[in-house]
Formats: C-alpha cells, structure tokens, sequence
C-alpha cells in the first residue's frame, strides 16, 4: 500500500502560489536552508514547525518558535492536523492549506429521492458551510414542490478538519438521520439524510465513497420500528407486522423490570452530571461578580489617587498600596476563571492594555480585538508612526511625558495623545475653530492653555508659530496636558482612561453629559458601553483606537514584528 502523501498550498507570504508535495515523515519548516520547506520572511524563526507522519495521521508541532504557529487561527503548540486545515507562522506571517491524498474526493451528497433543483446528480461539499432548504437562497435548493415536508432554510451542512456536521435548522418536519430526528450529529460515510418525513433523501458520501459496515441496512430498520410504533398506537397494520408487534411486547415485559432499572441509574448520573454543572457554573458566575466588584472598586479608588494628586500634587502612599493588593487579588480572581487560557500573545496584550486604561478585561467586547488589529496594520501599512517615535526619542520626550503622568497618577499610555494630536512635533498648528487655534505638540486651544497657566503669544489669531506662546515649550505644555488630563480622569469618567482619550477629542462637557445620564452605577460608566452602544462619532472611535493600537505597538514592538525599541518601560 502506497504511503499517504501530504500537499502544501501556500496561500499568503513569500511562497504564495507554490504547491510542495512531501513524502517524508517528518517535515521541518522555516528559514534556515536545511528546512524542508524555507521561508524568507523575517517573522518566520529558523526552525519554526514541523509537520510530523505518524501512520495515517499528521500533527503539527511548533519548535518554540519566537512568533507562534497558528492553526485555523488558533496558537498551538502541537494539533493533529485535518484536511483543509489553514497554517499560520507567526502572526500575520506566511500562511498555507495542509491537503492529503485523503481528500482528493472530499465529502458529498448523493441525491435518492424528492426534488432537487439540479437534478439528481452527486453533490461535492467544500470546506465550510452549506444550506438545504425550499428556498432559493440556499447553496442546495430541495423540495420545491407541491405540499412540500421541506421548510425554506431546512438544514444546514459544515466540512471541516476531516469532519461533517449536520444541523437542523428548526425546520417544521424535522431532519432524519438513517431514521431517526436529529438536531445535530456528526454524519458518517453512508448515512442517510431524511429532510421531513417522507421527504426528499440523500446518502452522505466521504473520501472514495466506501460504505461502512451495516450502513446500508439502517433505513429498513427504522421503517419496521416505525411500522411496529404505528401499530401500538391502533394504527393500520398487516399480518406479520401484528406479529412482530406481539412478539416485542412479550419481549419488553419480560425485560421491563431491568430496564426500568437502568433508565433510573441513567436518570440519576444525568441529574449528577446536570447538578455538577450547575454548581461549576454557579461557582464561575460567582467568581466573576466578584471580580467585577473588585475591578469597579479599584476604579474608584484610581480616581481619588489621582483627584488628589490634582488637588494637592501629591499621592497618598497608603492608598497605593492598597491599590497594588487589590490588582494582586484580582489578578488571582482571572487565573481562577482562565480568563486568558487559549488566548494568543496579542489577544492577551490588548486586554492587560484596556485593563490598564480602566475597562475591565472581563468584558471586551467580541470584535475589539479585530478592531484593533485592524488599526495595528494601518500603523504598519505608513511610516508616520516611526517618524514620530524617531522624532520623540532625539526630543528625549518619552521620559519627561511619562514623568509628568506619573507624577499625577495617570496611565503613561496617555503619552500617544501627543502623536495623535501633533507627531510629537511641539510646533504644530492646529486648524482654525470656533474656539481658536490649536497649538503645540497637546494642541490646547487659547481658553484651555490659559485656564492650565500656559501663557497665550501675540500670534494666537495667526495659523503659524509664536516663540511667545508656551503652548510650543515641550515642558511647560506637558505638564499643562498632565494636569487637565487628571481632571478629565478624576471627574465623573471615574478613572476610564479610554473615556479620558474619547473627551479630549470629543470635548469632555460631551462626554460628561452623556455620563449624567447613565446611573451612577460605574459598570455603567465605563468605554466599553459607549463602545457597544454606538455613543460615540466614528471621527472620536477612530482617534480613540489609533492611540490604542500605538500604544500597544510602542509596549512591544516586536511582537507586531516591527523592528525598534519599545517605548513604554
């Protein structure tokens, strides 16, 4: 027998369009020339991963590569590998198909009975997801017809990873598995598939179409149980089935005992089981009320900290180490709930991030994340971030910035205000507004410099630079930003650094009143909800996200593969 072989299709990256059919047991990818399969990309380390035989079966194992290997967008460290299954090394790095000599015929459906808009010829199922139904929108239209048993979205049938699931759709007459009404299951070659009963069927067919053993035989099975379950209920019925039907009920009362008896044992694990469940769920629900509580009450207490400071430019110790206790117990709270279990690296830097900026890492909103690594690529995709960060190391501006903020008690990841206001250029002149022009590297308009003691030059009407003006001075303008951003921090935004970005863009009085009218409740008045419930202009969300993604580029360069140095310690 002819060892399987295994194709990759390399779908992204340096070798994109290139198709290596490898014979070996174990296949070593990376950058080094002795690899197997070598990529150029930087991202990709010098062993990196290897595809490893084991009879039938392949598996991948990622060789602590430095960036990660990912399967169908999952990190892994070892995965059984499945045809069709999608290849990732290193986030955003080169990407191919895993194929096998397993499926070169694939799954498909083989049309026996009822109406089927393309006749009755073998349908192939793809990797993904396909619809059965009346309706014409379904990727399979059965049924149409007079009196039809089918509904309009009847069923629906998912190939992926060397598996098929099929799953009903809440149809009317439900979907029949070698007789018997399913919700979902798993099909197996030679299953066959009833859609409402007495509807249309097909067979399901996998790889080369070999049956297994006894599939064929199913469907007369289920027929003589459904003749001898009409029968019980005085429905009609010939000689022989009276028969059968006696010779069942003689065999069920001399078994009825024992069976009763299983049925209960059975009953009570699956009371066991339910109760168990419960408990471990009431147990996480619990634990993670507390956890809020406690995150909530460390908000509160940011707040006053930095309150403080703005009243009196000073910090009461006590209270930060209180603070620091309370992050320890809450930090134990989501190693209890596995918060970050299966997390990947990046997945787990934008939530310590927002946690870091006042929102509770219990509840991201789901397409957060892509969000942002959507604006990651933008600042990836331009040189504007570098330049700035250049421009602000030759300025040895991070170190005064951060110490200004510190000294407040603020997030040092407010500093990326300063890029998006300006580049880190103290030059800058904003725009002509209503309420006049915005200079220097925060952009403060004349009422609000003048209101944080920045004095205003001659020039404030003229749209270009004023020695005069300390808006321009780097310090002086600093420390200004710093204090303003600590009232924004301290008032009603209750310590959200997120909401802080949103009101310096959006206009705090905004912000505020839009946080007036939520209840005082601080689960209530947090980004998260503005994020989820669309308060905010698409112009603030933007600003909000571009300093985030920033941010988190300047923590960790390297792990968005951007070769500088990180500019947060």
């Amino acid at each position: 027998m002819q060892a399987m072989s295994a194709v990759l299709v390399h779908r992204k990256g340096s070798l994109q369009g290139q198709k290596d059919k490898v014979h070996h047991d174990v296949i070593r990818l990376g950058r080094k020339p002795d690899n197997h399969v070598i990529y150029s990309e930087n991202v990709v380390s010098g062993y990196h991963a290897e595809i490893r035989r084991r009879g039938d079966e392949y598996s991948l194992v990622d060789l602590e590569s430095t960036n990660g290997t990912f399967v169908n967008g999952k990190r892994v460290e070892t995965a059984l590998l499945g045809d069709g299954d999608r290849i990732e090394l290193g986030e955003d790095g080169p990407v191919f198909e895993f194929r096998t000599d397993q499926g070169k015929k694939g799954a498909r459906i083989i049309p026996i009975s009822g109406a089927w808009e393309n006749g009755r010829g073998p349908i192939p199922l793809q990797r993904g997801t396909r619809t059965l139904g009346r309706g014409s929108n379904n990727e399979i239209v059965v049924g149409r017809e007079h009196e039809s048993v089918v509904s309009t979205d009847h069923a629906e049938i998912r190939v992926h990873s060397g598996r098929c699931e099929l799953e009903d759709l809440n149809s009317r007459n439900g979907t029949f598995v070698n007789g018997e009404r399913v919700r979902a299951t798993q099909l197996q070659d030679g299953d066959r598939v009833e859609l409402g009963e007495g509807g249309p069927v097909f067979e399901f067919q996998w790889h080369d179409g070999q049956r297994r053993s006894g599939g064929g035989r199913s469907s007369e099975r289920d027929r003589i149980v459904r003749k001898l379950e009409s029968a019980a209920k005085g429905g009609p019925a010939g000689d022989r089935t009276l028969l059968m039907l006696q010779a069942a009920q003689k065999y069920y009362k001399k078994r009825r005992w024992p069976l009763i008896a299983f049925s209960a044992f059975i009953f009570l694990v699956a009371i066991y089981a339910s109760a168990s469940w419960y408990r471990e769920r009431q147990k996480i629900q619990k634990l993670t009320v507390q956890a809020k509580e406690l995150f909530y009450t460390m908000r509160t207490m940011q707040a006053d900290i930095v309150a403080q400071a703005y009243r009196s430019d000073r910090m009461e110790k006590g209270k930060i180490d209180d603070l620091s206790r309370m992050a320890k117990r809450y930090d134990d709270f989501l190693e209890e709930l596995g918060l970050y279990e299966g997390k990947t690296e990046t997945q787990r830097a934008v939530m310590r991030l927002a946690r870091r900026l006042g929102e509770t890492d219990l509840e991201v909103p789901r397409d957060f994340y892509d969000t942002v690594m959507r604006h990651v690529s933008q600042w990836k995709s331009t040189t504007k971030l570098r330049t700035a960060v250049d421009r602000a190391r030759q300025r040895q501006l991070f170190p005064r910035i951060q110490l200004a903020l510190a000294h407040h008690g603020l997030p040092k990841e407010l500093t990326f205000l300063a890029l998006q206001e300006s580049n880190f250029d103290a030059t800058a002149i904003g725009p002509r507004t209503d309420f006049g022009i915005a200079k220097g590297m925060w952009q403060f308009i004349p009422s609000t410099a003048a209101e944080y003691k920045l004095k205003i030059g001659p020039l404030k009407n003229e749209a270009q630079y004023d020695a005069l003006d300390e808006r321009h001075d780097e310090n002086k303008s600093t420390y200004a930003a710093a204090q303003y951003l600590a009232y924004l921090y301290s008032t009603k935004a209750a310590a959200s650094g997120m909401l802080v970005i949103a009101s310096y863009n959006y206009g705090q009085t905004r912000i505020i009143k839009r946080l007036d009218e939520l209840p005082p409740d601080p689960r209530h008045r947090n980004f998260w909800n503005f994020y989820r419930n669309g308060w905010l202009p698409d112009e603030t969300k933007r600003y909000v996200l571009n300093i985030f993604s920033a941010a988190l580029i300047c923590e960790k360069p390297q792990l968005f593969n951007i070769s500088m140095e990180p500019c947060i310690p």
